[in-house]
């Protein structure tokens, strides 16, 4: 079980999945959001058609954090700033809830922080399906927003929040509230208890090494579209 981000290249990701897997042990990438059971609900929500078909897909992970002197804003040791951290985060529930990622590009905010990387970013993130991601990333602003998803589909909306999570279809005077929003403590248990359900044989590991390796090969693209201010290709697993 290795928190996020799994590596700083995917070369080296590659290199712990093939270890894992010389060794015959379960391989999993830490990605807490995955396991709040509101993000859960929401997929099987859009999946049910509730909000017909999908078209925008958007995440906002902004804090005011001083991040002088740790280690996440040392390049030599975390391979970047606040896109790998924070972003890591961004990509694997985007793959959850659309599927293969096909390119993205990347664009760097204003740095108000004195760090020798970005700790403000922005990523632009189509699905092979076409759907449109984009993701708001900081240490250095806070967007005040009450969720931290949105997903806009042909026939209604739907928000997972910090305190609240619902939907509202096209037509619907009110929202239908579906959950309570982001439960850290909780996450966490469910991410443990399905490591130790997979080590049993009882559960599939919700993310797969697989996964693991396409935020890292999502992420590897995003900062090269970093520093050619274009569209990137993203790699084989990030498609699978």
């Amino acid at each position: 079980l290795c928190e996020k981000p799994l590596a700083v290249s995917s070369e080296a990701a590659m290199r712990m999945i093939k270890a894992s897997a010389d060794a015959d042990v379960q391989f999993t990438m830490a990605s807490k959001f995955r396991y709040v059971d509101d993000v859960a609900k929401a997929k099987s929500l859009i999946a049910s058609g509730v909000l017909g078909e999908v078209v925008l897909f958007e995440n906002v992970f902004t804090g005011r954090v001083d991040m002088t002197h740790r280690w996440n804003s040392n390049p030599a040791i975390a391979g970047g700033g606040v896109l790998i951290d924070n972003g890591t985060h961004s990509v694997d529930i985007t793959r959850y809830f659309l599927g293969a990622l096909a390119e993205v590009q990347a664009i760097e905010g204003h740095r108000i922080q004195a760090l020798p990387v970005e700790d403000t970013a922005k990523m632009f993130v189509r699905s092979t399906d076409g759907v449109l991601a984009s993701v708001d990333l900081s240490w250095s602003v806070s967007k005040e927003l009450p969720y931290f998803i949105a997903v806009y589909g042909s026939g209604g909306t739907l928000l997972v929040g910090w305190r609240e999570s619902k939907y509202r279809r096209s037509g619907d005077s009110d929202w239908t509230v579906f959950g309570t929003g982001y439960d850290k403590v909780g996450a966490f248990v469910n991410q443990i208890e399905n490591f130790a359900d997979a080590l049993r044989g009882d559960a599939e590991l919700a993310v797969t090494p697989e996964d693991a390796l396409a935020s890292v090969q999502v992420i590897e693209a995003a900062y090269r579209s970093l520093s050619r201010g274009v569209w990137e290709t993203i790699g084989e697993y990030a498609n699978a």
